[in-house]
């Protein structure tokens, strides 16, 4: 039964919307719209830049932390060998102090070569090549007095070889890398 005040009321409800906020559920829907609009543009909005720029920043310093805690790390590392590492010196010095060491034992030097410095990281290093002939338990200590001794050095190869007419005496080539400061 549509009645004219019926239509009156249907007509005027179309025209204007805000008379159906009488209606306690469209009032709700209404109102939460409005509180979900306002929170979104007055708060979320401004914070949500402020967010992305706070992880930014965030991201960049912790990376900044982590190079500082590797930086840290490789100087306490550097404290433990820094007494091993000769400054001011050059291949000549190392030549007489690997001749130096080799004196220690009963062993003779048969060559002793010493290649170009090379960069090894921040470090130089000098490569020498020495053939030396005697009993393996010389040779034996000798190569032990390289790995022990006050600077860095590393044997980076080792040959033996028996020698035919000497008996027990063999003939040792070893390739020692040794690094300056």
């Amino acid at each position: 039964m549509n009645t004219p005040s019926t239509n009156r009321a249907t007509d005027n409800a179309k025209k204007k919307p805000i008379v159906n906020l009488h209606d306690p559920m469209q009032l709700r829907v209404f109102l939460g719209t409005v509180v979900l609009a306002v929170a979104y543009f007055a708060f979320y909005g401004p914070l949500s830049s402020t967010l992305d720029s706070s992880h930014t920043e965030f991201d960049s310093q912790l990376q900044r932390y982590t190079v500082i805690c590797d930086i840290e790390r490789l100087r306490d590392q550097y404290k433990l060998f820094k007494d091993r590492l000769p400054t001011n010196t050059d291949t000549n010095q190392w030549v007489h102090y690997l001749l130096d060491g080799a004196r220690q034992f009963p062993l003779k030097l048969i060559t002793l070569d010493p290649d170009k410095v090379r960069d090894v990281g921040p470090y130089k290093a000098v490569v020498v090549r020495i053939d030396l002939e005697g009993e393996l338990a010389e040779i034996d200590k000798f190569i032990a007095w390289l790995e022990t001794n006050e600077r860095l050095i590393r044997v980076d190869s080792v040959n033996i070889q028996p020698l035919r007419d000497k008996g027990r005496a063999l003939m040792a080539t070893l390739t020692i890398v040794g690094l300056m400061g």
